[in-house]
């Protein structure tokens, strides 16, 4: 709309004939170019836009050269000083304009690709920062999003699909530095850090993508800020002195001051921004500006800017299969849906939710996360969840051995050793929609069942049973809504058999009859007739049975009830054995009560949620950036920190490379 109202405008004041009783109009033709460099906080609203720069450098091109013909045309009709301030005014709309077009071609994943193969040095200003708080919890926000700021490179990396890994830089005895792979942070990591960190990455990828953040903080886009609002005070000094302002028409009066107060007024305030930032005071920490740095931290810190707005909001798409499978199909907006063949459109529109998880179910998922990926990268991380936090000391106290680090592209030898050690912790093959459906109906159908049965310490069985409620009906969430997101074969056929063959079972029933409805079901038939001709539900109602005879107190030999449902459907059971791999351990000495059960089911939703967002394509976690995040996506970079930040250095290394 902008760009047409520019071709517009431009269009008709260059077929006009002569203005000189409506002057300031080719005054008003620079700030079109002004108005099209649009804000910095804002240069695309999807990822594909940031592709199109070379159409918006063609527009650029067609614009400045519609306003440069105005200018030829009608600059003998205008006083001197007036047509001073209009090409400078021009000069600035024109720089504006091809700074968004750079900030476009700058946010596209092959410029960002292009930026990160080259080293890049981690800043060393962590020694010059106050000392730090010896718990994560009382650690201030800034300090941690200067640290996502030094962290940025491995996120790039990542959302590039050109993964970079953190060197060492080592002193050697004649005075050069060598490159050390093999050193790695000897930090200890915290799970509430590292997931704060991460939303505030993303909030920084976010930016790059979709600001103009990328060109703003160097130093011909500290310049531009500069010199945008000392220009339009000279425009304005120039406009004063251009003769009798009485000869203008007062509406045109106006409406000039107006373009020139609301320009600068813009410009003021993109100045300010830029200076004030956490960009900024990262640049100057950077180049060695420490006490100005400082000075910025500090105005930050106090009036906390980056609490909240760098963090991700905690919503997450729900859809529960149960629950849709057993509506009310006689109602008339369902017929009327049907009727205009818009069914799939208004079953997504009225049983899809959006659920703003818990704090407390929040941090559950989280800390199961940072355990998970603790005990795949680093096995003697198990049991070092609430770990030291991994910023315990400055960088310059750590050793005296490394002289400097940085990142630098990781060995492809790296990177498929690392993927692949992720894939055979978690066990999960191709068959990950079936997994997840199979998971969800158990799940649904457990919960159900289990609402009568004694729980320890209830406050932390509800959180456990809000935060697996939350990731099953979001998990089925992408699975049945977005499939096309979901890793692998897109086998949206598997959900629809599977929601039919659910329905069927659940045909005579309605939401206050469910429980009667499933408990018929799973009493009065054998294994191989549960769930019909569907292996999902069939797993599903199989493995419900089974986690509740060993909930069952008049069960003490809870290693012969799994026994027994071995031998009654072996390939279930090795399913099974993949999803919760410490059932068995957990059920040694007869005792496994809910708490156990809850917290099995809970590592099985974790785990699958890190092995999809491992396989996510990178473009669909850069999307979800612009939409504020998404939990895969922050659990896919918490995976990639946790394999920089697993090893700890060996003596024998560091002392072979020094």
């Amino acid at each position: 709309m902008a760009d047409s109202t520019a071709v517009y405008t431009l269009g008709h004041l260059s077929i006009s004939g002569s203005l000189r009783e409506q002057k300031l109009t080719v005054f008003w033709a620079p700030f079109l170019l002004v108005h099209l460099g649009s804000q910095d906080t804002i240069t695309a609203y999807a990822l594909e836009d940031n592709k199109l720069w070379p159409r918006h450098l063609l527009n650029l091109s067609v614009q400045a050269f519609g306003v440069a013909y105005v200018l030829y045309k009608h600059i003998s009709e205008i006083p001197t000083s007036l047509g001073l301030a209009t090409g400078l005014m021009f000069v600035t709309g024109f720089i504006k304009y091809g700074e968004r077009i750079c900030a476009l071609k700058c946010a596209t994943l092959d410029s960002i690709l292009t930026c990160i193969r080259e080293f890049s040095y981690l800043p060393t200003y962590y020694s010059a920062l106050p000392s730090l708080a010896a718990r994560a919890e009382e650690r201030d926000e800034e300090e941690l999003l200067l640290f996502a700021q030094g962290m940025l490179p491995r996120c790039k990396g990542a959302i590039a699909d050109f993964p970079v890994a953190l060197f060492g830089m080592c002193k050697v005895r004649d005075g050069y530095m060598k490159m050390s792979s093999d050193f790695e942070l000897n930090w200890n990591w915290n799970w509430k850090a590292t997931a704060k960190v991460v939303e505030m990455e993303l909030s920084l990828m976010y930016d790059i993508l979709y600001t103009k953040a990328a060109v703003i903080h160097n130093w011909y886009g500290y310049c531009i800020r500069v010199f945008s609002p000392l220009a339009t005070i000279v425009v304005f000094i120039l406009f004063q002195l251009s003769g009798n302002k009485d000869d203008y028409i007062k509406a045109d009066l106006t409406i000039t001051y107006i373009l020139l107060v609301g320009a600068f007024l813009l410009d003021l305030a993109s100045l300010l921004s830029a200076l004030g930032s956490t960009w900024a005071c990262n640049s100057l920490l950077t180049r060695g500006w420490i006490r100005l740095g400082l000075v910025i931290l500090f105005l930050h810190q106090h009036v906390k800017a980056a609490r909240g707005n760098r963090r991700w909001s905690g919503s997450i798409g729900q859809f529960n299969l149960l629950h849709f499978c057993s509506r009310d199909s006689t109602k008339l907006s369902i017929g009327v849906a049907k009727m205009m063949r818009l069914e799939d459109w208004w079953n997504k529109w009225h049983y899809v939710e959006t659920l703003v998880i818990s704090e407390d179910a929040k941090e559950l998922v989280f800390r199961y996360v940072w355990q998970a990926l603790k005990e795949i990268h680093d096995p003697r991380g198990k049991d070092e969840t609430q770990s030291r936090p991994y910023m315990e000391r400055p960088m310059a106290m750590m050793t005296t051995k490394i002289y400097c680090m940085g990142f630098g592209p990781e060995p492809y030898e790296d990177t498929a050793r690392r993927r692949m050690k992720l894939a055979e912790a978690l066990g999960f093959g191709a068959e990950l929609q079936e997994v997840i459906l199979t998971w969800h109906v158990f799940t649904d159908v457990f919960l159900l069942f289990s609402r009568g049965i004694p729980k320890d310490k209830d406050a932390t069985s509800s959180t456990y049973v809000k935060a697996i409620k939350a990731l099953s009906d979001y998990m089925v969430f992408l699975v049945a809504i977005i499939p096309d997101t979901i890793p692998g074969l897109e086998l949206h056929s598997l959900y629809k058999a599977t929601h039919r063959a659910l329905e069927v079972e659940l045909r005579f029933s309605c939401e206050q009859h469910v429980e009667e409805q499933l408990a018929s079901i799973m009493q009065n038939r054998t294994h191989v007739s549960l769930g019909g001709a569907s292996i999902i539900l069939s797993h599903g109602f199989f493995y419900a049975k089974l986690l509740l005879e060993l909930l069952d107190a008049g069960n003490p030999d809870k290693l012969g009830v799994i026994s027994t449902y071995e031998d009654t459907d072996d390939a279930a059971m090795d399913k099974l054995k993949r999803l919760i791999p410490d059932l068995e351990p957990s059920c040694r000495g007869g005792v496994f009560g809910m708490p156990e059960a809850l917290a099995l089911i809970l590592d099985a939703w974790v785990r699958l949620l890190i092995f999809l967002s491992a396989r996510c394509s990178r473009d669909v976690h850069a999307r979800q950036i612009s939409h504020g995040g998404e939990i895969r996506t922050i659990v896919w970079l918490m995976e990639e920190h946790a394999s920089m930040f697993s090893k700890r250095p060996e003596t024998g290394r560091q002392e072979a490379a020094a």
